[in-house]
């Protein structure tokens, strides 16, 4: 039932002007499923847009205070087409005469092109069209850049006329790592230098701060490169109607990447319409067209004809973008008492080809008084990083989250007592000082022993901690809403579902608010037809959209009142609409179905159209995880044993998909910390395991017991809870491997190898 009575959420959820996945608006961020909200670390808001007042609207329709659905268990209204195989994911498409693409990208890791023949390919049995991506005389910077393109009648054609292709590469010289780039002696590869100095800090007296401390520790903490592995691979299928583009892409955005099409393309946007009904993952890596499409879309103007071009896993390891990597080399400082004085860090990472890290917020959450930090962005011959989810965070966290283990020890305090100490400041935004002792007690955390597991044998336990903060919020969503004569309710919005439900809570919104079951609703995303919206990351993606959405119904709602009131001799502002009726608020009995109320409408269609406006969402997020693990020492196999994951939520659209998510960026941090790693041979600058076969993912025996704590907060609004739940894990890992062996655990990725290390080097010395 629909209720309009409560209070909006104080705020208006101003977004931060990036954000799972991305930059909503379309542009990747320059560092990096996401973008780092604004000001970095701060989960108090800091940096982040001062919240919108709500509007007269927002107003009039707040979330209501008792809902039906709102924070029900609500299935996904696709499921059944997904597992029948009835919805139709991009490479699932099919044209008329449709041809195949295929990119031919370069071997090496940096060459010059001498020359690209095509004339053998052209005149194999079935082709259709070929052109030069690069041109002779233009470099390559990585192993997978691209350099020409073919379509076929087959995709055996295809492949068939791109290995007859003839490239002349010049070899020249590259980097596999930082390192090399950062080796004073290495050859210039990029314009402009190897490295570019990044943004400096500096606050405070960092050497008054060191006087202070009674505890300093030096060392260097590192964070290593991985790749999307999107269970869907990129794909697109371009059709041309004359000089009009349809292009079936699997994207994160439609109307960034009609942009980005159209751009590529030199055709206006209004001439492309992009449509992804489904699609099988992104993390930030499908926020924008990318290379493929508008190759894609090309070789079909060409051809004259349907194109489909889907990448290979391959490709997708290569080309498809990556989180990079971070290092920083520190000092950091704590008083006898447990409190935080003096930072100082050097930092560093890579992002590939000519990108750097971008965003990375150390130190991460806590605020140290005297901070100062340098950094820099190296440059390797590598495929470019694009965003994903919570960009720079996993990092920053690592390394900050691993130190402040390192300190708790020097101060014998506890690790969630020293967190607490030196929380930030309690708001609904971050409240680490509430979810801490709760998560403690809920995990048994007084089981805890001191680092160094004491049990005999070579199975040993431990705990670890971590905690972590998003900003997401939302803005600029537009939705239409038709209500017809025979009832039937259709929700559009140019959204995407990619993966997470948004489908689902369209629909769920849209029903609450006409006081209808789900099943009522149609709801329709995912088309540059549909009303505008900003590309599926960052977290912003329901708290840009479900404003919109409620809104939107409601506006739709207030028509048919205006019709239906006559019929009833009442006035329009006495309706509301409940359990499938419309009736005189304080009169249940004087009202009529929902059905005959839409009768009145006679040839007519009440159409709608309405945007997001601020009092519906919120920005920025806080969460703690905790997590048990075994470590074998005698072989540096790491266990998850078990995870309870705390997290902020604003107000619950759908609980199931909510929990999804958290299960979702759980199991995600959990890959990041024990298994995934893209590798590059140092010599030859390749990289070995661009497959599923070496580029390890949890299976799922490898899964823990997960616990989820969601904290419901209705006043607050719709927060995206997309990136968050993915952050802190992978430190909390670490924490619980060195709180098991007693060895300082300070680098990504935890492989048995570097566990035996790290042991080893414990035995040698100590690294306290």
């Amino acid at each position: 039932m629909p209720n309009f009575d409560q209070q909006p959420p104080a705020g208006g959820g101003a977004p931060t002007p990036q954000g799972r996945g991305g930059a909503p608006g379309g542009a990747p961020p320059a560092g990096g499923r996401g973008a780092a909200p604004a000001g970095g670390a701060a989960p108090q808001g800091r940096g982040a847009a001062p919240p919108a007042p709500p509007s007269a609207l927002a107003l009039k329709y707040p979330w209501p205070a008792k809902p039906v659905l709102l924070g029900t268990r609500v299935k996904r209204i696709d499921g059944p087409d997904k597992v029948t195989g009835r919805a139709k994911y991009t490479h699932d498409i099919n044209r008329p005469g449709m041809l195949y693409g295929r990119i031919i990208r370069s071997p090496l890791p940096h060459a010059r092109i001498v020359s690209i023949d095509l004339s053998a390919a052209l005149k194999a049995p079935g082709v259709k069209a070929a052109y030069n991506v690069k041109e002779p005389g233009a470099q390559v910077m990585y192993q997978g850049d691209t350099v020409a393109a073919v379509a076929a009648d087959t995709e055996e054609r295809t492949k068939d006329a791109a290995r007859l292709v003839k490239v002349e590469y010049e070899a020249l010289p590259h980097f596999a790592n930082e390192e090399q780039a950062m080796d004073p002696d290495a050859p210039v590869v990029f314009m402009g230098g190897n490295t570019r100095p990044g943004t400096a800090q500096d606050v405070g007296d960092i050497e008054a701060g060191f006087k202070q401390s009674a505890h300093i520790i030096e060392a260097t903490y590192y964070t290593h490169v991985i790749t999307h592995v999107c269970l869907e691979s990129h794909s697109i299928v371009a059709e041309w109607e004359g000089d009009k583009l349809t292009a079936w892409c699997s994207t994160q955005g439609v109307f960034p990447s009609q942009q980005g099409l159209a751009m590529g393309l030199g055709i206006p946007a209004a001439n492309v319409r992009v449509i992804t009904q489904y699609m099988g993952g992104g993390f930030g890596s499908k926020l924008q067209a990318g290379a493929e499409a508008v190759i894609g879309a090309k070789l079909s103007q060409m051809a004259k004809l349907p194109v489909k071009l889907t990448l290979d896993r391959k490709e997708e390891h290569l080309d498809t973008g990556n989180r990079p990597s971070a290092g920083a080399k520190v000092k950091a400082g704590v008083t006898a008492d447990g409190t935080l004085t003096s930072y100082q860090a050097d930092s560093w990472g890579t992002g590939g080809a000519g990108q750097g890290v971008g965003n990375l917020p150390i130190p991460y959450i806590y605020t140290f008084p005297n901070r100062k930090r340098t950094h820099k962005d190296v440059y390797i011959n590598s495929g470019t990083q694009r965003p994903m989810r919570a960009p720079g965070h996993p990092q920053a966290c690592f390394l900050t989250e691993v130190l402040m283990d390192e300190l708790a020890d020097r101060v014998k305090m506890d690790p969630v007592e020293f967190r607490i100490k030196n929380a930030p400041v309690q708001v609904p935004s971050a409240m680490y000082r509430t979810y801490l002792p709760e998560g403690a007690k809920l995990f048994g955390w007084d089981k805890r022993h001191a680092t160094g597991d004491p049990t005999p044998g070579p199975i040993k336990t431990g705990f670890g901690v971590s905690v972590h903060t998003w900003g997401g919020g939302g803005s600029g969503t537009q939705a239409h809403c038709d209500i017809m004569a025979d009832g039937t309710v259709v929700m559009k919005c140019g959204t995407q579902d990619i993966g997470t439900g948004t489908r689902t809570i369209v629909a769920l919104v849209t029903a609450e608010t006409l006081g209808l079951p789900i099943t009522a609703v149609r709801a329709e995303i995912g088309d540059t037809n549909y009303p505008r919206s900003g590309g599926s990351g960052g977290s912003t993606t329901a708290p840009s959209a479900m404003p919109a959405i409620r809104l939107t119904a409601a506006k739709a709602l207030e028509a048919l009142f205006v019709k239906v009131a006559p019929t009833l001799g009442v006035s329009a502002d006495t309706l509301v609409a409940t359990n499938g009726r419309i009736h005189v608020k304080d009169d249940p009995t004087k009202g009529v179905t929902w059905k005959d109320a839409c009768k009145t409408l006679g040839a007519d269609t009440i159409s709608v159209d309405h945007m997001w406006e601020a009092g519906l969402s919120s920005v920025n997020s806080s969460g703690a995880q905790f997590t048990e693990v075994a470590v074998d020492i005698e072989t540096g196999i790491v266990k998850v044993k078990r995870i309870l994951a705390i997290q902020d939520c604003g107000l619950v659209v759908d609980r199931l998909t909510c929990e999804s998510q958290i299960y979702g960026g759980v199991i995600s941090s959990m890959n990041f910390a024990l298994y995934e790693d893209r590798i590059l041979d140092r010599v030859t600058g390749q990289m070995v395991n661009p497959n599923m076969e070496m580029y390890l993912l949890a299976g799922m025996s490898d899964i823990p017991k997960i616990d989820i704590i969601l904290k419901d907060m209705p006043e607050r609004g719709v927060v995206g809870v997309g990136e968050p739940p993915t952050v802190s894990l992978s430190a909390a890992i670490a924490n619980a491997v060195r709180n098991a062996t007693g060895a300082a655990i300070r680098s990504l990725p935890l492989h048995p190898h570097k566990i035996l290390a790290a042991i080893e080097q414990q035995k040698a010395g100590g690294t306290l």
